[in-house]
């Protein structure tokens, strides 16, 4: 499924605009957006000023098809089916990390299409943490007390 779910027809940048747009539901003022072009060790992370997500809220918007379209939603918020950041995200990579700071807790959650292509059970492995050798892309958390950097692909 998550293997179709990435060919929804986004460009890279109808991509951008569905994750800036969780941004700014999240109340983000700035958004910063790098590009890391490397071949199949690309990357690119979006941070934002948002306020953040606890373990619970992460775990929520990491789960795909989350929300009910029917149920009562926020004038705000402009996710409708809760598939936008992953759908989005799996369009332009394989790997999808999202680490969100709220009081100076930082919570991390990542997906790997190729560690579910290769599970021979063919489990869900939502997986916790960053991907190792991607530490340094969290750390634009720095000294924010509230914010979510997402990266997409590379190590």
């Amino acid at each position: 499924m998550v293997e179709a779910l990435r060919g929804l027809g986004y460009t890279t940048e109808t991509a951008l605009a569905d994750l800036i747009d969780n941004s700014i539901s999240a109340g983000a003022r700035t958004v910063e957006i790098n590009f890391h072009w490397a071949g199949s060790e690309s990357w690119i992370t979006i941070l934002d000023d948002g306020v953040g997500m606890n373990d619970e809220e992460l775990d929520k918007a990491m789960r795909l098809g989350d929300k009910n379209p029917l149920h009562q939603r926020d004038p705000s918020d402009l996710g409708r089916f809760g598939l936008g950041l992953k759908t989005a995200s799996f369009s332009q990579a394989r790997r999808l990390s999202v680490a969100s700071r709220r009081g100076l807790k930082t919570s991390c959650l990542r997906w790997d299409l190729d560690v579910l292509a290769n599970d021979p059970e063919g489990g869900w492995h939502l997986l916790e943490g960053i991907h190792p050798g991607s530490e340094t892309k969290v750390e634009a958390l720095g000294g924010r007390d509230h914010g979510t950097p997402r990266t997409l692909g590379g190590p």
